[in-house]
């Protein structure tokens, strides 16, 4: 069994729900995402964030083997409020990425769901996890690290939207 497959369908937390991403989800997707705060620090998100990304990334993601996304949903409402997911390769440990509506910053519900991905991940056996954050994303990184993980190399991005600026890879040990 691959170890996305390992992972729970669901994941909830004190305040959230983690799911897969459906449909319905859609208008809310595009909505949180369609900004370029939350777009810009991101690898590959592009912007503007249109319908038909949202679409490809719902129906693409819920079936690839290397990507294990789940939305973010407040258990009270189960709307949309960002994404959070692990994307595997072989011979590398799982690596993580998250987005959160600005709309909901601040109210720490990034920290949450990554908390709760990881106590799913630690559950599965995955015993290491890797971040990457820009230098200049205090936010993200104070994120990271309130929910366990270290750096362990400075290094520059070399994705096209950043390429060049400096970028830390942090892990994660379960």
């Amino acid at each position: 069994m691959r170890l996305r497959d390992a992972l729970p369908g669901e994941i909830a937390t004190k305040r959230l729900r983690l799911r897969q991403p459906v449909l319905t989800d859609l208008d809310a997707l595009v909505e949180g995402v369609n900004n370029w705060k939350v777009v810009e620090p991101t690898a590959s998100l592009p912007f503007p964030y249109l319908p038909e990304h949202g679409i490809g990334f719902i129906e693409r993601f819920a079936k690839n083997p290397e990507q294990r996304p789940y939305a973010i949903a407040r258990a009270d409402d189960d709307r949309l409020i960002g994404i959070v997911g692990l994307k595997f390769s072989d011979g590398n440990p799982p690596e993580l990425g998250y987005w959160v509506a600005e709309s909901h910053w601040g109210q720490g519900f990034a920290p949450e769901a990554v908390g709760g991905l990881l106590a799913a991940a630690r559950q599965t056996g995955i015993e290491a996890i890797r971040a990457r954050v820009l230098v200049s994303n205090p936010a993200s990184q104070r994120v990271l690290e309130k929910s366990g993980f270290a750096v362990i190399e400075h290094t520059e991005s070399v994705v096209e939207r950043h390429r060049g600026k400096p970028l830390l890879v942090l892990e994660w040990r379960g």
